[in-house]
């Protein structure tokens, strides 16, 4: 089989065609998807029927796989390497919209880049399209490189020369305040602590930087809350405009993958009381720490 690509928007998403993914792949193939998502960030592969296991064996094919936390209500049992996404319990009905679950999914319709609350962030994520709703929920990737390239600084004069090696602390329990209340217990938030990130980071392949930003960036550490939260929504805004994003429209079997060193996303709003939607992510273990551990 051989890798064949088509570009959505210059250098940015692309769909991949001519593998088939639930079948082990040869390292040819590997390394052609590995070239392609460093170049285009987010690859859609349509019309991948996938198990749970198929789409893990195709996940570690590329590296080793995170283990995902449990801070939802389990709706359906699940291999601990993946997040369930779905809004359906484990009858297979539909979650109550003001189920914990689902107002713990909803942080996800807020630009982020995934497990960037982890000391090692993600590297590639990939969401399996299993079942999808006949309108909305579509997921919105924004090129953070381009963002990056053609930044011209802040109107008061600061460049990003200027903002090379600030470190900013992440948190999920911070962006599940801000955004759905107060979700996690104790004992989640004592296993889920802030975590240094860098506010610059660069690709380890492709060297292209990107503003580390997104919901889980709660402030810059050593500057005043009042002076670096605003600049980490301002580079979000920027990252995020229309000209840097791309928006894909879900078919059932579809497997996307994007890479959270060079891409922010968030999902788009659905009828969660009409409609089903289940989706499964596995998710790869990034490089190692953006940041140097605190002194």
């Amino acid at each position: 089989m051989e890798l064949r690509i088509k570009e959505l928007t210059p250098g940015f998403a692309a769909e991949a065609e001519g593998v088939e993914l639930a079948a082990p792949l040869e390292d040819t193939a590997i390394e052609a998807i590995r070239d392609a998502i460093d170049r285009y960030a987010v690859l859609v592969f349509h019309d991948q029927p996938l198990n749970d296991e198929q789409q893990i064996a195709f996940s570690r094919s590329l590296g080793p796989l995170e283990i995902t936390i449990r801070a939802g209500a389990l709706t359906q049992p699940r291999a601990p390497e993946i997040a369930d996404l779905s809004n359906i319990d484990k009858e297979g009905n539909l979650l109550a919209t003001d189920s914990r679950k689902a107002i713990f999914d909803h942080g996800n319709e807020h630009w982020h880049t995934d497990s960037s609350f982890k000391p090692i962030p993600a590297k590639y994520s990939l969401l399996s399209a299993r079942e999808i709703p006949p309108e909305g929920g579509e997921t919105e990737f924004a090129d953070a490189r381009q963002a990056y390239d053609n930044w011209k600084g802040t109107p008061d004069g600061l460049t990003a020369a200027d903002l090379e090696g600030l470190v900013c602390e992440h948190s999920i329990v911070y962006s599940r305040m801000v955004i759905t209340g107060d979700l996690f217990d104790e004992k989640q938030k004592a296993e889920l602590p802030p975590v240094r990130q860098a506010l610059i980071r660069a690709h380890p392949a492709t060297g292209r930087k990107i503003f580390y930003v997104g919901s889980h960036a709660s402030h810059i550490i050593g500057w005043p809350v009042e002076k670096g939260r605003p600049l980490l929504r301002e580079l979000t805004e920027w990252c995020t405009q229309p000209r840097f994003t791309h928006r894909h429209v879900w078919r059932r079997n579809d497997l996307v993958m994007w890479d959270n060193r060079s891409v922010l996303h968030r999902g788009r709003p659905f009828d969660r009381s009409r409609y089903r939607r289940v989706m499964y992510r596995t998710t790869l273990v990034g490089d190692g720490p953006t940041a140097p551990a605190a002194e």
